[in-house]
């Protein structure tokens, strides 16, 4: 019995507890608010006890079985609505007595906090995303710092008049905003080469050259000491140093002998032999160092310095005596070939890497007296190469505004720099440097990128061809090796400055004088003669096979190929001269018909390209590729090459200004008397005819017309076979087979007249070819670095400076922002 009542408790429970929840959630439920007078606490006690009635009549019988459920009566539901009606009005009651109700003629709630959206209109929408200066974050400092600095001068606390906005000369005062000091003293001109930092205030004269090399302790000597340049030493005393340079040297004389011959210069047929023969008895004579005008000091090898030392930078690092017999050291050299030196025998971490970079720059601040202590108050311009890594130049800044602590940092390419220092606003800047050689074309203030070319030789290349050339001619010194770059390097490229010449009225055999200087040793005081060697040396940036560049590819472990975030692709500068000189297809390749039509075809994929940032390049894997391995083209057609370009990007015109305006600089090639006359010669020689005429773009014109006029004939020529072979099919339709486009190919096929070209360009003039001279009393090694201090003064420079905030907050995206050409 007991059993039976738990079931029909258990049985009844669900619907009990059904309407419990519905009584619940009706009380619980906020309803409006009711003014019925006539609810009282009784009347609401008298409907929940109905409904407790309604509840019971529907538990079960004694034999335990559920009842089937029945329809409540209306009168039932009618209860039910009058409870839950008083049930809320009851809670509503207590909600306004206790004031937290929602009132909206009170208290004006809306109804929700959410704002609706409205759809988008997918035909016409915009956004202002970084449309405007003031959305960037960097812009936004600058101008709020600006604010800040005129804030004291409006407030009266400046004597100092504040200059005019308007002021036409305002770029080129010569003091600060506060003049406090002259303009650009707080700014630090920074030039990274292959051999020497060039490092100097934007208001020195002169930079100061501090050798960029570091001397660290080596722990694991290498048995076999090497030998630069690699020779075959005969018992007779001659030298053989491979038949690819024997080769190399025979194609080189023949080019000098025609040149001499050219320009009615005599030379005596046994002058080789007759130098070589005196070099062979000669005897050097020891000099005292009191008697020696440019004596070096060396460390001795016992000297506590190299006990106690872990490294040394700069000049001092070539101080230490190395040689064969000397190992305790070895030489680092983090910068070749114009970029990072990233060979695993050199450097195994990035950070062992940049801990050289940084020890050569603190040399280099220590050399113009500025302590550690005060970098942060000064500003860096960074001269960076034209054709530049993404990841090198953000590595760079990253380094001076973290590392070694400069306030701001700003960056300049060297082509741009150098137009700055010859004070021009459009050339073809020629940088031959110590490992590498540079084209680019400037046209108002930024590089054309199209223009950009790359060669891997430079001076040092010239120093070891001259030293091969010397020892074929009995040189008196035999164990010269290039390897000690403390001694021997030094001495041979000493030897290449004094002796090396384009002058052909030069080129005959003299007698000359130098010193030797070897660590631990007197000095050696040695005369030689020399002949055609010192001319034949400095053409092999026209002839690049006798420099016998290495063709191993460069490695690339430290610092990595830059690649876009968003589209998976290399994002390093593309450059269509370049790439035309490395497939074989430079202009001065072609013929004359294929030359028109290159050029043709290049313009039109131009202008159908965006030109702010290039055309698209379809394989940028290989052209990654290609960039890792030496690439050498005679200096000449590479500058035809750039300019060029140059005319195809802009116009042709500017073309006839860029050969009109041809700088060279740096200490490769500008350093050599009568290089400009050569170099003239030499790209008159190698320009194409149509190149060199100033009615190109009419021949152009008629070249672009007659194939526009066989393309609309192409095209007429298709539509025509389709409709008579379209019976019930529509045109559309119809596929024509091989044979039939091949012989409509044939038909429409371009030739260009040349007879009708050729008059075309004798109506024109020659485009002359002038090399521009260096400025008076300036260096051609220094114009690139004269050129960054100028630029540095200027009060436009102002707005390119990086801080060490900004580059936290934005890191490589402040050079997009920062940099006057297209990062």
């Amino acid at each position: 019995m007991e059993m039976d009542t738990h079931t029909q408790n258990m049985s009844a429970t669900p619907l009990l507890k059904d309407e419990e929840d519905e009584q619940m959630a009706l009380a619980s439920s906020p309803g409006a608010a009711t003014n019925d007078e006539n609810d009282t606490p009784e009347a609401a006690k008298d409907a929940e006890n109905a409904l407790e009635n309604d509840k019971k009549r529907l538990k079960t019988g004694k034999t335990g079985v559920t009842a089937p459920p029945k329809k409540p009566s209306e009168e039932v539901l009618q209860r039910r609505r009058e409870g839950r009606l008083k049930a809320a009005a009851t809670m509503a009651q207590n909600l306004k007595k206790s004031g937290i109700g929602r009132f909206e003629d009170e208290n004006g709630f809306a109804l929700t906090s959410v704002k609706a959206i409205p759809l988008i209109n997918q035909k016409n929408y915009f956004a202002e995303y970084l449309k405007r200066d003031d959305q960037v974050t960097l812009i936004r400092n600058w101008r709020n710092e600006k604010q800040r600095d005129v804030a004291p001068k409006s407030a009266g606390l400046e004597t100092r008049k504040q200059p005019d906005d308007e002021d036409e000369d305002d770029d080129e005062d010569n003091d600060n905003d506060d003049g406090s000091a002259k303009a650009g003293d707080d700014t630090i001109v920074l030039q990274p080469g292959s051999q020497f930092m060039r490092i100097g205030r934007a208001t020195d004269s002169f930079p100061t050259k501090v050798p960029m090399v570091v001397a660290i302790p080596d722990l694991h000597p290498s048995k076999e000491y090497p030998v630069v340049p690699e020779r075959v030493n005969y018992e007779d005393g001659d030298y053989d140093f491979g038949e690819k340079f024997a080769a190399a040297k025979n194609a080189v004389t023949k080019d000098f002998k025609a040149r001499m011959r050219y320009y009615k210069r005599r030379m005596m047929p046994n002058s080789r032999e007759s130098a070589a023969n005196f070099n062979r008895t000669q005897k050097p004579e020891v000099v005292p160092h009191n008697s020696d005008p440019d004596y070096r000091e060396f460390f001795e090898r016992d000297d506590p310095l190299l006990q106690s030392r872990d490294f040394f930078a700069g000049d001092d690092a070539l101080r230490i005596p190395l040689s064969e017999d000397y190992t305790k050291w070895r030489l680092r050299f983090p910068i070749v070939n114009g970029t990072f030196n990233q060979e695993q025998e050199d450097y195994t971490s990035q950070q062992e890497f940049i801990c050289d970079l940084c020890r050569v720059t603190c040399e280099a601040l220590k050399a113009i007296n500025i302590p550690v202590s005060e970098v942060a108050k000064y500003k860096c311009l960074l001269l960076i190469p034209d054709f530049y890594d993404k990841e090198v130049i953000e590595a760079w800044c990253d380094i001076l505004l973290r590392l070694v602590g400069f306030g701001r940092v700003g960056v300049i390419q060297e082509a741009v720099a150098a137009t700055f220092g010859l004070g021009s606003s459009c050339a073809c800047v020629v940088d031959v440097g110590a490992q590498k050689t540079t084209i680019s074309c400037v046209d108002e203030g930024l590089v054309i990128n199209d223009s950009r070319v790359s060669l891997d030789y430079g001076g040092d290349n010239i120093t070891e061809t001259f030293t091969k050339l010397l020892l074929q001619q009995n040189f008196p010194i035999q164990d010269l090796n290039l390897h000690n770059h403390n001694d021997d390097w030094e001495l041979a490229d000493r030897l290449k400055r004094t002796f090396g010449t384009f002058d052909d009225a030069d080129i005959a055999v003299q007698l000359y004088n130098f010193y030797r200087r070897k660590a631990g040793l007197n000095t050696e005081k040695y005369t030689i003669k020399v002949f055609d060697e010192v001319m034949l040396a400095p053409l092999g940036l026209f002839h690049p096979d006798l420099f016998q560049l290495s063709q191993r590819t460069r490695s690339k472990s430290l610092f990595p190929e830059s690649y876009d975030h968003y589209t998976g692709e290399p994002n390093n500068p593309f450059l269509q001269a370049q790439e035309n000189l490395v497939n074989g297809k430079g202009y001065t390749e072609l013929t004359d018909e294929n030359l028109l039509m290159k050029i043709i075809e290049d313009k039109q994929i131009f202008k159908a390209a965006n030109a702010a940032y290039g055309k698209p390049v379809p394989n940028r894997a290989a052209s990654t590729e290609d960039s890792r391995k030496s690439f050498a083209v005679p200096l000449d057609k590479a500058i035809i090459e750039s300019i060029t370009n140059a005319g195809i990007a802009t116009d042709f015109n500017r073309a006839k200004k860029l050969y009109d305006n041809i700088l060279v600089v740096g200490g490769g090639l500008a350093k050599f008397p009568g290089y400009d006359a050569l170099l003239n010669d030499r790209i008159n020689i190698w320009r194409p005819r149509f190149l060199s005429t100033s009615t190109l773009d009419d021949i152009l014109s008629y070249v672009g017309k007659e194939k526009d006029r066989l393309d609309a004939k192409r095209k007429q020529m298709i539509t025509d076979l389709k409709a008579s072979k379209k019976d019930a099919l529509s045109t559309e339709e119809v596929e024509l087979s091989e044979q039939e486009l091949k012989k409509i190919e044939a038909d429409t096929k371009l030739t260009i007249d040349l007879q009708k070209a050729d008059a075309v360009a004798d109506d024109g003039s020659v485009i002359p070819v002038n090399v521009l001279p260096a400025p008076k009393e300036l260096d051609p090694q220094l114009i690139t670095w004269k050129g960054g201090s100028v630029y540095g003064r200027l009060k436009v420079a102002n707005e390119m400076w990086i801080t060490r905030d900004d580059w936290d907050t934005l890191n490589s995206r402040c050079l997009y922002y920062k940099t006057l050409f297209n990062y």
